[in-house]
């Protein structure tokens, strides 16, 4: 029995590792893809399995008894600043714990972030699902919320149960029980698996999962999960070919190509894909630069070896929690949110105003300023326009303590211009189709600043040319990393009615 957990647990890494660098080259693109069917020329570093390996450092450290707080401690040892992860790190920085450090902020909280981490709680709880699943459920929390953990949690217990049944579509039923019926993840891998067995190409399938879940961010969770389900199902056995058939669908393509691949390496296991494949590959694990500090094994099969010893560790514990079969997200609890963001926020004005609105504002000749106080990065702009078209100006201080260098990015579907101490340093009239929140990844301008010691006024000029705008103000360092602001309006205001 030892040599078959073995023998999977390094099937999995194995396939994951192999499936993250076919996925690699093509993450981001939304397109059929043409993926030849062979290996990759080298093994990639990939977030997907780097975050798994601190997860696995404080299982050694802590033992297999560990809480949320254990995870939110080893964040210490994580610099990725991508998406939810740097949202999650600016939200656990001030004082915010899961739940609420995965769902405060965080457009990006239904993501592939956490269900691309499954695989460490299903290889420690092989056929143990409930256990997997809660695991799971306690590592999306710090980051994720919604069906970004239940992306987690799905992915684990179908992982889990692969330890001891190989029939996919079984794997793919099970395990959506686990999950409300309302989540997205059930739907869309019970429709996959339904459009599958009535004979659909594996392009009509996935265009009827970017049809009925499709998201415009390439990383949104659910669509990438219904093409991971599809890679399992069209690959017909085939570890290859399973990778492939997912990368096909395009999106989050190392995500897809990774997560297909560990669950086809659960299921055969290493023997069966070095059969397949017929030929040696790199075996090594090669870690990413965002992981610090921590135990990371030189190759897979030093990984495997000590997830057995943790193993050991687990059967021996007694009482170990589980999630119910379905498994529905708690409620997130009232609280304080840590951020009271102060604007002055003017009248809405025509377009054909706006040089002389300027003038009058930069000189300090306006008083039309009213206050709003924001608990959030995101500003409902709707509530000021009303049905208007037309432009409004957002005025503050931001607090700094020493002098330093920030992106600045007010992220918006439509044009803005920003001045900073007066000088104007961003004008954007663009309009976007796409709003990333996320200052690695901007869908609209920046700039790069140095801010002096103190307060730096802020003067934000907002556009709406269309039915809809979305906007948010986010700060970063040098490194991508979330700054939340300390803001003050700068001018006299007339009390908010």
């Amino acid at each position: 029995m030892k040599k078959e957990i073995y023998n999977k647990i390094y099937g999995c890494f194995l396939g994951k590792s192999i499936g993250g660098s076919i996925g690699g080259p093509f993450e981001g693109k939304k397109e059929f893809l043409e993926i030849p069917y062979k290996l990759p020329e080298k093994i990639l570093a990939n977030d997907d399995l780097d975050l798994q390996i601190v997860w696995f450092d404080i299982l050694r450290k802590k033992g297999i008894k560990i809480s949320s707080e254990d995870l939110v401690k080893g964040w210490e040892n994580i610099d990725y600043p991508f998406d939810e992860y740097g949202v999650a790190k600016a939200n656990l920085k001030v004082g915010l714990r899961p739940p609420l450090s995965g769902i405060y902020n965080n457009w990006f909280c239904e993501c592939m972030g956490a269900p691309i981490r499954s695989e460490i709680w299903a290889c420690i709880f092989p056929a143990r699902p409930e256990i997997a699943g809660y695991y799971s459920y306690l590592d999306a929390s710090v980051d994720h919320w919604y069906d970004g953990a239940y992306g987690e949690i799905f992915l684990s217990v179908i992982e889990s149960l692969a330890f001891v049944e190989n029939d996919i579509e079984k794997l793919i039923l099970e395990s959506c029980r686990f999950l409300p019926e309302d989540s997205k993840v059930r739907k869309v891998s019970e429709m996959v698996l339904r459009l599958y067995k009535e004979g659909k190409e594996l392009k009509e399938t996935r265009d009827e999962v970017i049809k009925n879940f499709g998201h415009y961010n390439f990383t949104h969770c659910v669509q990438n999960i219904g093409f991971i389900i599809s890679g399992l199902l069209y690959g017909n056995g085939d570890f290859l070919k399973t990778i492939i058939e997912s990368v096909k669908c395009g999106y989050d393509t190392d995500c897809t190509g990774a997560t297909s691949g560990a669950i086809i390496g659960i299921i055969l296991g290493k023997e069966e894909i070095e059969k397949q494949i017929k030929t040696e590959i790199d075996k090594r694990i090669v870690p990413g630069w965002g992981i610090k500090n921590i135990y990371i094994p030189k190759d897979i099969e030093e990984f495997t070896e000590e997830i057995l010893k943790v193993i050991e560790i687990a059967e021996k514990e007694k009482d170990l929690p589980g999630i119910e079969k379905p498994f529905k997200l708690p409620e997130i609890p009232e609280f304080e949110p840590p951020l009271k963001i102060k604007f002055g926020v003017s009248d809405v004005f025509e377009l054909k105003e706006a040089e002389d609105i300027e003038k009058k504002i930069i000189e300090d000749r306006y008083y039309g300023f009213k206050e709003f106080v924001s608990d959030t990065i995101y500003l409902p702009l709707d509530k000021f326009f009303g049905d208007k078209k037309g432009l409004l100006f957002l005025k503050t201080d931001i607090k700094f303590d020493k002098k330093q260098k920030i992106k600045i990015y007010p992220a918006t579907t439509d044009g803005v211009k920003l001045w900073l101490n007066k000088k104007l340093i961003l004008s954007h009239h663009n309009h976007n189709k796409e709003f990333i929140p996320a200052p690695h990844r901007p869908s609209s301008p920046f700039v790069y600043v140095e801010i002096k010691e103190g307060k730096n006024e802020i003067l934000i000029e907002i556009f709406k040319c269309k039915e809809k705008i979305e906007f948010a103000l986010i700060l970063a360092d040098e490194r991508n990393h979330l700054i939340y602001p300390i803001t003050e309006p700068g001018l006299p205001m007339k009390e908010t009615t």
